[in-house]
């Protein structure tokens, strides 16, 4: 019995450990297979998933993407259609306002010699054939008592009344436009309908300006179809549209509320058919489209040819996004094949898979290590614990790599500091307290508003955080206080840090001390208002207060008075004593200026000798302002002929003053000008030294600028001008190009001076013809250039005038000129002035850009004299800048002048632009010029404009 209890024994102690192995590994083995099979399944299941919301997010994309184009062609439409009206009115308010000019002309040449009768005919005779707006405009006349004086369409009704005619709203058009005429300029327009060519069977809406006339109880005018203004935008908007482009296929289209396809960027051929009219499948197409539009737009899906694909390819599916725009009557679809965003689709499907057997991989070698640690139990533990270490070794050194780099990226040459969602600064790096003054004990714990300046209000801050809080970010221009108590401007840039539930957890802002960058801009600016030798307002800015005092005089009733100032005998001073002398002197008579006149009156010079000034508040009496008026400008020859110092020995100079009063809105600054220079030269005739008040005999010298005006009219249409040519050098003396010049070669003046001619073609447009009589001449002598090896690479640069850009076709005369003559355009430059760009930027960029794909050239003239340009210098597609000679003048006599200098050269530079300097007239200003980078010159010191044959 012993015995088998001992044998029993014996076989439990060598079989249990046995089986309990085996039943430890039979169970691990189970649950690690079910673990497999569930993981197996889990993978599987997410990658279905995955890739179902990877379809629904590229077709959400797709479907973002077509809305945003589809709003942003919307809003330009909208853009066109709202300022149809807008450049209508302009455009017939100046043809009304020519007419009305020719007329005052005529009436004030021939009244005082001819009939009044005649002088009427003249008028109406010299209106009757004048013809605009594609030949459909012309002027009419009618009495303020409702008589036809001028009708050119129906000249068998002038003579009659015409009060009784109404339009089919029954609105009566002659009361309408009678009304019109009596409000005040610039507001004269009135809507009515009438009957139009085009339109047999009814009337088109009509707007007309008119203008009263008052010698002979007249009102001008001329007015247009408001639909034929309408039909310019539309034809604009399709071409905008057609070189629309997003994506790789997306593109705009546009059909009619018929289903005919007005616009087909891919496929021209199908503009201007109706569905019925073309093959199945576009049919197909274009009905589906229509039927979305008709139901209130939306998204739709159809087959359509591959751009460039042969007849039998495949066809592609595209999405389309549809809606009607009414204003119009057209059906706007954005566009694009669905397989565009294919690539993005297989590629994240790609990395998905590669993730899963990544994790099946990963998943073997589980069960594996599981079935090892069983089977070999410490030994499988510690090799499974040492992989296990060694990836976390790797994991964290990754983290601590990452760490140190965003350490060296906190710690950047911009002040940085991080708060919590509530504002408590938790950060700061070493720049912000080399900008601020706050050491990082002092400033964390706190909040931002420790550097508050006090200049900015609540609504400053409250829009501020409104930013932050709808889009998360927010960057401007702030004033801060440094810790010292000095204020000082910055560039901040806040951005809000969010967590996976888009929570915002902390704020991180980036601010940039701009101290120097803003007393940068004040010396522009100021050098663009004042001047740079004198220190008084220059003439830009004399306008400017001169408006301001008209303004004001029309306002309150008082009287105002503008002076010309001109200095006797300068000339000798200057020669005998030398220019630096000179410039001595016309600073203290800056200085004296200033003393004599009120703290409310202004003082200005022009340039060289010439001085303004511009009295205000004076009396409402004419008969006292001008003796107020008298005081003052004797006060002012008073202290100008005390003597002045100048090389140890006294000079005393004289000066001659002419004076125009004015009160009252109907001013007009250029005249006012014009009338107080013609009172100073007429002070100079009279002995100088002396004043002169303005009278109507000055007027003759209008007339004679009417005649100038007429000579010049004949200079264009019989070859009178020329074209003179200035060199542009390096600096080593070589010729790269020339400036093109317009002279008028008159036949008894012989040639009339550019300064006497060129206001006078600004002011009438008469600058438009001249401006592409200038362009054709240059482009055929480039293409003689090209014959000549030693010229061929010759540029010519010709100016171009505010009128010529804002001409709607501008760019289709420059593109005609070069297509008529062969001459090359990257050899064309075309120079612009800084407030020519000013007064449309966006529409001087578009057609600049235009040309600039053309390979035409653009430099940018007067560069320096205007601050507000270098807001758009990054949009402007420039070759060149051109240093305004104001600042050679003042080279090695002014630093200011030489840092302005050196900052336009090194801007350049950077923007990748030439920099050419104008005036250059000595040695020593070229000298000036290439020690501080700039290595083209134009000016006296290479040579004077000339003829070709001289230059």
């Amino acid at each position: 019995m012993s015995e088998h209890k001992n044998t029993f024994l014996s076989v439990n102690e060598t079989v249990m450990p046995r089986l309990h192995l085996i039943g430890t590994l039979g169970l691990l083995l189970a649950v690690t297979l079910a673990l497999a099979s569930f993981y197996s399944w889990r993978n599987e299941h997410q990658q279905q998933a995955f890739r179902e919301r990877l379809t629904q997010a590229i077709a959400q994309q797709q479907q973002e993407r077509l809305s945003a184009e589809l709003q942003s062609a919307i809003g330009y439409l909208e853009f066109l259609r709202k300022r149809t009206e807008e450049v209508m009115r302009h455009n017939i308010a100046e043809q009304t306002d020519a007419a009305l000019h020719v007329a005052e002309a005529i009436y004030a040449q021939e009244a005082p010699r001819r009939p009044l009768a005649e002088v009427k005919r003249l008028i109406v005779e010299a209106l009757r054939p004048l013809r605009f707006f594609d030949g459909r405009g012309y002027i009419f006349i009618d009495s303020m008592q409702g008589d036809f004086v001028l009708l050119p369409t129906a000249p068998e009704y002038e003579g009659r009344a015409g009060l009784d005619n109404r339009d089919d709203t029954g609105s009566y058009v002659m009361q309408g436009l009678i009304n019109a005429a009596l409000v005040p300029r610039g507001n004269g327009f009135f809507h009515y309908r009438w009957y139009h060519p085009k339109k047999p069977q009814g009337m088109a809406q009509k707007i007309a300006y008119v203008r009263h006339f008052a010698p002979f109880d007249w009102l001008i005018g001329t007015g247009d179809y408001f639909f034929e203004w309408e039909e310019q935008q539309k034809k604009e908007a399709m071409q905008r549209l057609r070189a629309l482009r997003f994506g790789s296929t997306g593109t705009v289209g546009l059909i009619d509320m018929q289903g005919r396809s007005l616009l087909s960027p891919n496929n021209a051929s199908l503009e201007g058919l109706l569905p019925e009219q073309m093959q199945p499948v576009q049919r197909q197409a274009l009905e589906r489209l229509r039927a979305t539009a008709q139901a209130g737009g939306g998204f739709v899906e159809y087959d359509w040819p591959r751009p460039g694909a042969a007849p039998d390819a495949p066809l592609g599916r595209k999405t389309a996004l549809v809606t009607a725009y009414a204003p119009w009557g057209w059906v706007l679809a954005t566009s694009m094949f669905n397989d565009e965003l294919e690539a993005t689709w297989q590629a994240e499907v790609q990395s998905q898979a590669r993730k899963v057997n990544q994790q099946r991989v990963e998943l073997a070698l589980v069960v594996l290590g599981s079935l090892l640690a069983g089977v070999l139990g410490s030994l499988g533990f510690s090799r499974w614990s040492r992989r296990l270490f060694a990836r976390y070794h790797h994991e964290w050194s990754d983290a601590q790599e990452k760490l140190r780099i965003a350490a060296i990226a906190f710690e950047s040459q911009e002040g940085m500091f991080v708060t919590d969602p509530q504002g408590v600064i938790l950060r700061v790096n070493r720049a912000f307290t080399d900008i601020t003054g706050y050491t990082a004990q002092e400033a964390v714990g706190r909040g931002p508003d420790l550097l508050k300046s006090g200049r900015h209000g609540p609504q400053f801050y409250a829009a501020m955080r409104s930013a932050l809080d709808t889009t998360g970010a927010w960057a401007g221009e702030i004033w801060n206080r440094r810790k010292n108590g000095e204020i000082f401007p910055e560039w901040l840039t806040i951005t809000a840090v969010k967590n996976e539930a888009q929570e915002v957890t902390h704020y991180v802002s980036a601010l940039v001390d701009i101290t120097h960058r803003k007393a940068a801009e004040d010396e522009i600016r100021h050098l663009a208002f004042y001047d740079l030798l004198t220190g008084l307002p220059n003439r830009r800015l004399l306008l400017d207060r001169l408006q301001h005092a008209v303004e004001n005089s029309a306002r309150s009733g008082v009287s105002g008075a503008l002076m010309f100032i001109d200095l006797d005998n300068f000339k000798i001073i200057n020669d005998s004593l030398g220019h630096e002398q000179g410039d001595v002197l016309l600073s203290q008579v800056g200085q004296r200026l200033r003393a004599a006149v009120r703290e409310g009156d202004t003082v200005a010079r022009l340039g060289g000798d010439e001085f303004v000034v511009v009295l205000e508040g004076l009396d409402v009496q004419e008969l006292k302002a001008a003796a107020q008026a008298e005081v003052v400008a004797q006060d002012i020859l008073a202290v100008l002929a005390q003597p002045v110092e100048l090389q140890g020995q006294e000079v005393q100079v004289t000066g001659s003053i002419g004076v125009v009063l004015f009160t009252g809105s109907t001013v007009v600054i250029q005249d006012l000008m014009q009338y107080a220079d013609l009172a100073m030269y007429r002070a100079k005739e009279d002995g100088r030294n002396t004043v002169r008040f303005f009278n109507p005999e000055m007027q003759q010298g209008v007339l004679e600028r009417l005649a100038l005006e007429k000579s010049l009219r004949i200079a264009l249409q019989e070859g009178q001008l020329r074209l003179f040519y200035q060199p542009q050098v390096d600096h080593q003396g070589r010729i790269t190009g020339v400036e093109g010049l317009v002279r008028w070669q008159h036949p008894q003046r012989g040639l009339v001076p550019p300064g006497e001619f060129i206001p006078l073609a600004e002011e009438t447009g008469l600058i438009v013809p001249m401006g592409q009589w200038v362009l054709q001449a240059a482009c055929e002598q480039l293409v003689r250039w090209a014959q000549v090896p030693e010229r061929r690479d010759w540029c010519i640069a010709v100016n171009i005038s505010g009128r010529q850009l804002r001409q709607p076709d501008f760019v289709a005369q420059v593109v005609q000129v070069l297509a008529q003559t062969g001459a090359a355009p990257e050899l064309l430059k075309l120079e612009l002035t800084e407030t020519l760009l000013l007064e449309n930027p966006q529409d001087a960029i578009q057609k600049m850009a235009a040309l600039q794909k053309y390979r035409v050239r653009f430099s940018l003239d007067d560069f320096g004299t205007g601050y507000s340009s270098l807001a758009y210098l990054r949009d402007l597609p420039l070759s060149q800048l051109k240093i305004d000679k104001s600042f050679v003048n003042n080279l090695g006599q002014d630093d200011r002048a030489t840092a302005i200098v050196r900052t336009i050269v090194t801007m350049a530079n950077n923007l990748g632009l030439d920099v050419i300097a104008e005036g250059v007239e000595t040695a020593e200003q070229q000298q000036a010029l290439s020690a501080n980078g700039c290595l083209i010159y134009q000016g006296y010191l290479f040579g004077k404009p000339v003829p070709i044959e001289e230059l």
